[in-house]
C-alpha cells in the first residue's frame, strides 16, 4: 500500500511539473503565415481606419535573415502584399527586431538601421530599450507587472508597462509597431484587433467580435475618453479631466522620459478633476496615465515648466 502510495505520489509530483512547464515555455514570435488586424482612429479629424500588416517571404540585411513585413491589400493567404514596412526577426534571446521599416505613422521618416521592436527577455522592475527615439515612445520601457494569460491552448507572458502591455507571441495591444510609435497629444489611437495565424485567429481583442470588422464610426469601438489637461503647458496649477469617466479610474502615474515614476495619486471617489502643481516636478515633457483594474490605461503627454 505504501509504495502504490509513493509511486501515485511521485507521479502527480511529475504531472504537476510538466504542467507547470508546459505554462512558463515561451511562445516564440510569429514570423510566417501571421495578419495583425489593427484599426486607429482619431477626432481631429474625424477618422476610423482598420489595416493590416502581414508575412511574406523572407529577406537579407547584413548578411542576417530577415521576414518580410507589408501593409497588406487582402486577409487571407496567399497574401496580396502592399508597401513594404520591413524585416522583422527574432533571436535565440526572445528579442524582436525590424529594419528599414517604413511603416510608423508618427514619426514618418523611415528606421534605417536594425531597433528592438520587443523584448520578452526581462523581469519585473527592469528597464528594457526599445527603438531609436529619446522623446516618446519612450526609448526605455520599465516592466511594472508580469502574469500570465491563456490564449490558444497556451499560457503566455503578458507585460504591463502602464502605459502598454505585450503578450508573448502576439506584441502590443496598441499594435505591432506601437513600441517605435510616437502617441500625440490628441485623441489619436491605435489598437490591436486580432491576430490570425496559419488562416486561424490565435488572439481577438475583448473589444471586438471580430477579426476584421467593418468600423464607420469610433463609437462603435467603445474607445475610452480623452484626457485634458487646461491650462497648458503647466507653469502654475492646471487641472486633469476626462468627465464622468473619471470616477471609474483608480490612479493617475506620472512617468518622466525615461520611464521612472514621479508621482502616484489616488483619485478619490467622486472626483471630476485632479489637481496638478508645477513645483512638484522639475521642468520637462510628462507622461500621465489613469489605470483602473480590468480598464485599458488612459494616457497623455504633458510639459511641465518649473521657472
Amino acid at each position: 500500500m505504501k509504495r502504490f502510495l509513493y509511486t501515485f505520489l511521485f507521479t502527480l509530483i511529475i504531472a504537476l511539473f510538466a504542467t507547470e512547464s508546459r505554462a512558463q515555455e515561451y511562445v516564440p514570435f510569429p514570423l510566417s503565415n501571421a495578419i495583425w488586424s489593427e484599426v486607429f482612429t482619431s477626432k481631429q479629424p474625424d477618422e476610423v481606419e482598420t489595416y493590416q500588416f502581414g508575412i511574406e517571404g523572407d529577406t537579407v540585411y547584413n548578411n542576417i535573415q530577415y521576414s518580410k513585413l507589408y501593409l497588406l491589400n487582402d486577409t487571407v493567404y496567399p497574401l496580396s502584399v502592399g508597401r513594404y514596412c520591413g524585416g522583422i526577426r527574432e533571436d535565440d534571446m526572445k528579442r524582436i527586431y525590424i529594419i528599414d521599416c517604413d511603416c510608423v505613422m508618427i514619426p514618418t521618416i523611415p528606421i534605417i538601421d536594425e531597433v528592438v521592436l520587443y523584448d520578452f527577455s526581462k523581469s519585473i522592475g527592469d528597464t528594457l530599450f526599445v527603438g531609436i527615439y529619446s522623446f516618446y515612445p519612450y526609448s526605455y520601457f520599465i516592466i511594472n507587472e508580469i502574469d500570465s494569460i491563456l490564449i490558444d491552448g497556451n499560457y503566455r507572458k503578458r507585460f504591463d508597462f502602464g502605459v502598454e502591455e505585450w503578450i508573448e507571441g502576439i506584441g502590443s495591444t496598441r499594435g505591432l509597431l506601437s513600441p517605435i510609435q510616437e502617441q500625440p497629444t490628441g485623441y489619436q489611437k491605435w489598437k490591436l484587433i486580432c491576430l490570425n495565424q496559419e488562416g486561424s485567429m490565435t488572439y481577438l481583442n475583448p473589444d471586438f467580435n471580430s477579426c476584421f470588422p467593418i468600423l464607420t464610426s469610433i463609437d462603435e469601438q467603445d474607445q475610452p475618453p480623452h484626457l485634458m489637461i487646461y491650462p497648458h503647458p503647466v507653469t502654475n496649477t492646471s487641472y486633469l479631466e476626462v468627465g464622468a469617466q473619471l470616477a471609474s479610474y483608480e490612479v493617475l502615474e506620472i512617468y518622466d522620459v525615461l520611464g521612472k515614476l514621479e508621482k502616484r495619486i489616488a483619485i478619490a471617489p467622486g472626483a471630476t478633476r485632479i489637481e496638478l502643481n508645477n513645483k512638484d516636478f522639475r521642468t520637462g515633457i510628462y507622461l500621465v496615465v489613469l489605470k483602473a483594474k480590468n480598464q485599458l490605461p488612459l494616457t497623455n503627454k504633458i510639459l511641465i515648466i518649473n521657472n
